[in-house]
């Protein structure tokens, strides 16, 4: 039975030169992103793959989305390590014990958008059934990749609790720094369009579930 879901593949990006307690500090914060992404959408689940890469699967709140992937991307970048997401919306029309064997045109549009990203150095993509607006969010996607791509660790730590809905005010006290700080982070990772993007997308990907 074929159901709409939401597929994130993800690639830590040159995790092979990683020595061993980066590595276990690697698989931790993966671990506590997965988490994270989880009380997001309960239905969020990820299957690692040749140790540095995952596939996540999303079927209850698909417009949460973009949403978890800048979590995930956020909460590696805060310690330090980069990471590419391609996201992929559809269909999955074979469900297996593994997401990384199960099939459909969600996993279809993500899993090889990731290899295409890779070639183009790019971090951030999404596809949808629809070309007309894969159009769209081809440019979105580079945007999203060029701010990504100039987060540096203090700043990803702000627009983590932004995209975990926290106020700067409040942001500023659980960073215990100062709200002006907080906003020159943000507006220096320029989190204004980040959001912009965001709620582009919750909107837009409403129409298709």
């Amino acid at each position: 039975m074929k159901k709409r879901a939401i597929v994130i593949t993800g690639d830590v990006i040159r995790s092979s030169s990683l020595k061993p307690a980066q590595r276990q500090r690697l698989q931790q914060a993966l671990e506590h992103a997965f988490a994270a992404a989880k009380a997001k959408d309960a239905s969020f689940q990820a299957e690692q793959f040749r140790g540095d890469s995952f596939q996540a699967v999303l079927t209850k709140e698909p417009a949460a989305a973009l949403q978890i992937s800048l979590m995930l991307l956020a909460m590696l970048w805060k310690e330090g390590f980069k990471m590419r997401l391609a996201i992929g919306s559809g269909e999955i029309s074979f469900t297996s014990k593994n997401i990384v064997t199960s099939d459909g045109s969600a996993f279809r549009h993500s899993g090889p958008t990731l290899d295409e990203l890779k070639k183009k150095n790019g971090l951030v993509a999404i596809v949808t059934p629809h070309p007309a607006i894969n159009e769209e969010w081809d440019i979105h996607g580079q945007v999203l990749s060029f701010l990504v791509e100039r987060w540096s660790p203090l700043q990803a730590e702000a627009i983590l609790e932004q995209l975990n809905g926290l106020t700067q005010a409040q942001t500023a006290e659980k960073l215990h720094i100062r709200q002006p700080a907080v906003h020159q982070r943000l507006q220096a990772a320029g989190w204004h369009v980040a959001d912009l993007i965001v709620k582009r997308f919750e909107q837009q990907i409403s129409t298709m579930f």
